[in-house]
């Protein structure tokens, strides 16, 4: 089967969000990117503002602001991504209500095998909260 759609990542770039993810362990860690095209141009780490970062990632409402203008300079998409510190790297039912009104990219990384890396998918998730992966390629 091929995969509906592609997310291109400099290795370089997967390296700090994988850092990220085990930096935050065991709470969930978030940040952005910013792809042009499918290819990860630029990488936005930020703090996890969620409530109760142990089970729920939200970047901070400046944050997003800081993000969209920078990708705005360079007419890209943004792509959210975070982490599941004890779940499969897969959109929960609130990672798919929150999906369903951005129209954004979700990266999902598992870390439920700590200390073990974690692992990355990428996931498109519809208005009607329909989820569909695509495929990471490495450049």
């Amino acid at each position: 089967m091929v995969a509906p759609f592609v997310v291109r990542i400099p290795q370089s770039i997967y390296e700090e969000m994988v850092a990220r993810v085990i930096e935050g362990h065991p709470n969930e860690a978030c940040g952005a990117l910013g792809s042009v095209g499918g290819q990860v141009v630029k990488h936005y780490p930020t703090a996890n503002a969620a409530q109760h970062p142990d089970d729920f990632s939200i970047i901070a409402e400046a944050d997003l602001v800081r993000i969209f203008n920078d990708i705005d300079t360079y007419d890209g998409e943004m792509i959210y991504y975070h982490s599941h510190p004890h779940s499969e790297a897969y959109p929960s039912p609130r990672d798919r209500e929150w999906a369903k009104h951005s129209g954004y990219l979700y990266l999902i990384f598992s870390h439920r095998h700590y200390p073990e890396p974690p692992y990355a998918r990428v996931f498109s998730i519809d208005r009607n909260a329909e989820v569909m992966e695509g495929r990471i390629e490495m450049v």
